[in-house]
């Protein structure tokens, strides 16, 4: 079965904030009584209208069951509001006159930002009173299991609950034998599969019911009430649960929950071979060309930025304000990536992952937001138009970084698949990683890209990370 990301609740919402872009903006030109023509009225509208939506989504607006009221979350609804209006008041600017322009943009961003407001309060007060909760019934009692089960309740906007395990341990060991049997295993595969024989039984919750008999699936399901059974392992119990049931499988249920890429010594075996499929040469040469045209525009277009900051290193202390480091790149090979530098001449060598600190004190004052914009990271245009890196993919860690990881974190190789990017899924969607468990989890996001890359999706992670960096806030 295959994810559904696009729910119905998100469908509603969007068609609700394209009928609130387009006639509030209307409404706001005949209150301001903007003396335009029908065909400009209607280009400004379309340009709030398709602004909005697709900021909205890119900040993440749609995500609507995270969408808390939380000041952060107003405040980014707010922003996401004022930046939707700057096209149609660059257009503006040249046709009406400046006080006329300034009444619209006021009075179209706070009655539009104001129900946007009331229809997200209004969804989460819903979601949490009204909303029926699913049921939810793990076939499985193990790791996966104790996973999925943690995510579940740890996301009570999920709207389920967990009404029962069901124990197959007999299948469950014979499919990881078979597996471990078929296909020649890497070291760190032999590692995580060991590490797995070892757990204990897991144990998810006192009021959660385990079930005996996983024969008596059937009746488990009708007995349970379950909405969604949820398989640990395939199994052709699977046939036992009634048509009217949603059956998932638990990697695939656990990337649609999370966005991330479950890690274990099945799921990874399965991905060898998916991602083994996957290669193909007209998705080589998209990429490609998208890379070689997003980084001639970012990298003309942030000329006089670039150069202003390496002017002012610079004078700061006398230093080249351009430096080199070596980078791990595809397969494990290493590359020269260029940077410009933010911290004062200090040279030091990483020798655990305990010295894997941002570095913060020897930062220049100056290059505090800067680091945190990514500016600094600009001239990796130049790696990308070489071919070393690709806008998107999972970061090149430094060398000496790598070689820290590559013994503590099981599985860190799968990062090197694909060429390295200059943004990415991990980078976008958590902060950067300074220990060896934070790096665990940025390995599951960079796994999932790979995973599902394509190209729009690469130009959408593009287009949130440029986003978050204007906005200074950059993960």
């Amino acid at each position: 079965m295959k994810s559904k990301s696009i729910t119905r609740s998100t469908i509603i919402m969007f068609l609700f904030d394209l009928i609130v872009l387009s006639a509030l903006t209307y409404c706001s030109i005949c209150f301001c009584n903007i003396q335009i023509n029908k065909i400009l009225s209607l280009i400004c509208i379309s340009l709030v209208t398709i602004t909005g939506l697709g900021t909205n989504y890119l900040k993440g607006n749609y995500k609507i069951r995270e969408f808390n009221p939380t000041f952060w979350n107003f405040y980014r609804l707010l922003e996401g509001v004022i930046f939707t209006h700057v096209p149609v008041s660059i257009l503006l600017f040249f046709f009406i006159d400046k006080s006329t322009l300034i009444k619209f943009l006021v009075i179209n961003i706070g009655i539009i930002y104001l129900a946007l407001c009331i229809y997200r309060l209004c969804f989460h007060y819903y979601l949490f009173n009204f909303k029926t909760v699913k049921k939810i019934l793990i076939v499985g009692v193990n790791e996966r299991a104790k996973a999925l089960a943690d995510e579940i309740m740890n996301k009570p906007a999920l709207r389920m609950e967990i009404v029962g395990l069901v124990r197959t341990d007999a299948i469950e060991q014979k499919i990881l034998e078979m597996t471990k049997e078929i296909f020649h295993l890497t070291q760190d595969e032999k590692k995580l599969y060991e590490a797995e024989n070892e757990q204990e039984e897991i144990i998810i919750d006192d009021k959660v019911p385990v079930y005996e008999d996983g024969k008596d699936l059937y009746n488990i399901v009708n007995k349970t009430e379950a909405d969604i059974v949820i398989f640990t392992y395939a199994s052709q119990l699977i046939s036992a649960v009634p048509r009217k049931v949603k059956v998932y499988l638990m990697p695939e249920f656990y990337e649609m929950v999370t966005g991330k890429f479950y890690m274990d010594f099945k799921n990874v075996v399965d991905f060898r071979c998916e991602f083994s499929r996957k290669n193909t040469f007209i998705y080589d040469v998209l990429k490609r060309i998208f890379d070689v045209i997003a980084a001639t525009i970012i990298f003309t277009v942030t000329l006089p930025i670039t150069a202003y900051i390496a002017l002012r290193v610079k004078l700061t202390d006398g230093a080249s304000p351009f430096f080199t480091q070596k980078r791990v790149g595809t397969n494990g090979k290493e590359f020269n990536c260029y940077k410009l530098r933010t911290m004062y001449v200090n040279h030091y060598v990483v020798k655990n992952a305990e010295m894997l600190n941002d570095g913060s004190d020897r930062v220049m004052p100056f290059c505090k937001w800067i680091r945190k914009a990514k500016l600094d990271e600009i001239p990796q245009m130049i790696n990308i138009l070489k071919g070393d890196m690709s806008i998107v993919g999972p970061r090149p860690e430094p060398a000496d970084f790598a070689n820290v990881y590559k013994d503590d974190v099981i599985l860190y190789y799968a990062r090197t698949l694909v060429k390295c990017g200059w943004t990415g899924w991990a980078h976008v969607s958590m902060p950067a990683a300074y220990s060896v468990d934070e790096e665990k989890e940025r390995l599951s996001y960079d796994i999932y890209y790979i995973k599902h890359r394509n190209v729009f999706w690469e130009i959408a992670i593009l287009i949130k990370a440029v986003f978050l960096a204007i906005g200074g806030r950059h993960l």
